[in-house]
């Protein structure tokens, strides 16, 4: 009965499925397999089909039954995922277990809209292996339930009887994210509860895959220290890390620039053959200096590199090609309001530089300052929809650092 069960979902999913005792044979277009289901597979795809207690919610990926809660888990480091598992236990019987989904979730997650998304993939991995195998002679290849299975990463939270006047859902989550915290401390190993992650582009993808071409070494020698910053921001998966490595790299010759527009100004002064040290001409030197030195006002600071290292022609293009690509305004829209100000950028030499300095600046400060300067909906939060600004404005932000590295660099 529980293969049938499990056939029949097959079935809905567009394939040709025959049970036979504890096989269950599969046709996939002209793909053929078999699955073959051991004792522990069997018994518990049956207790699953027969539970009345479990609830599974695809939109959030949790899965509630009397006693447990388990929810979907999204890595934030990178390290490497080892199949150990952490138990976490109280006093009164509790316990937080961070490790493989169970197979009741795996099993909730199998019958769930959310798999109908991925199946396709999962033909196509399996069919390649039939491929390969049926050019060793095999007809009908043999396949293992993992092999359609998904089985991430949970964190499941277990009470020693069903609450009473409450859900375990309603107290499951701030126990799971506590213990998410002290597994970040003392393992260092980076977890979030996959719905507490509201940003779809918090795995920014920044480059698609190149076909073959013939790479030449460079001749040019480039910044080392600026390089750096921007090797977090293409190895980073964080959009708003992403964003402020780029940032960086602007930064680095804000003091620089302003350094050198502050010497031209004097300079020019002082080399003018008329110069004499007498009163006038030194006040006039002194409100040269005060004028030309920007070192309190960034914004000015970042507008100078900008104007000093990109050009602005080819900014205004660059925008242009971006969004017709994209098929929208994405930047140079109405205007946008973003971490509690408006900003438009005009695409007209003489303006498009200055106001994106104004707009990257500003998204910069609300990502270095936590506090709720604005309406706590206006603020930064990681993770959350804000994380989509980053995603938007990080080709403008990554199109002026490299312009930067290119004209710093050395010949």
């Amino acid at each position: 009965m529980s293969l049938k069960k499990f056939a029949e979902r097959l079935s809905r999913l567009g394939c040709v499925v025959k049970v036979i005792d504890d096989k269950i044979e599969l046709d996939i277009e002209e793909h053929k397999f078999k699955i073959t289901f051991d004792a522990d597979w069997l018994r518990n795809i049956s207790n699953f089909y027969r539970a009345r207690q479990l609830s599974y919610d695809s939109e959030r990926r949790v899965l509630v039954a009397n006693r447990f809660a388990e929810y979907h888990l999204t890595r934030l480091d990178l390290g490497f995922i080892f199949n150990n598992e952490h138990k976490f236990k109280d006093g009164k019987g509790c316990e937080v277990l961070v490790g493989r989904a169970s197979d009741e979730f795996v099993l909730s997650f199998f019958e769930s809209e959310r798999y109908e998304m991925i199946f396709t993939r999962i033909k196509d991995r399996i069919g390649r292996r039939h491929d390969m195998q049926r050019r060793r002679g095999e007809n009908r290849i043999s396949l293992r339930p993992n092999d359609f299975l998904i089985r991430p990463h949970t964190a499941r939270f277990t009470v020693p009887r069903k609450p009473r006047n409450n859900t375990v859902d309603k107290i499951a989550t701030d126990r799971i994210r506590a213990c998410l915290f002290s597994l970040a401390c003392i393992k260092g190993e980076c977890w979030e509860i996959s719905y507490d992650i509201k940003s779809r582009g918090l795995l920014y993808r920044q480059y698609e895959e190149p076909d073959d071409i013939e790479i030449s070494i460079p001749q040019a020698t480039y910044e080392s220290s600026i390089v750096s910053y921007y090797k977090v921001a293409k190895s980073s998966h964080f959009p708003s890390q992403i964003f402020l490595s780029y940032y960086h790299i602007l930064e680095y010759f804000f003091l620089q620039v302003a350094d050198q527009t502050l010497f031209s100004a004097v300079r020019a002064r002082l080399n003018d053959p008329t110069f004499i040290p007498n009163y006038d001409n030194v006040s006039r030197l002194i409100a040269t200096i005060k004028r030309n030195d920007n070192t309190d006002d960034e914004k000015k600071m970042l507008r100078d590199v900008l104007k000093k290292y990109v050009p602005e022609e080819d900014y205004i293009e660059f925008v242009k090609d971006l969004e017709e690509r994209k098929g929208e305004k994405l930047v140079t829209g109405s205007k946008q309001r973003i971490f509690g100000e408006q900003f438009t950028i005009k695409l007209e030499k003489g303006h498009a530089l200055a106001n994106t300095a104004s707009l990257l600046k500003h998204i910069r400060n609300a990502l270095v300052h936590s506090s709720d300067r604005y309406s706590r909906e206006d603020c930064y939060l990681p993770f959350s929809e804000s994380e989509e600004i980053f995603v938007k404005y990080i080709p403008l932000v990554q199109f002026m650092a490299e312009k930067v590295i290119y004209a710093t660099a050395k010949c």
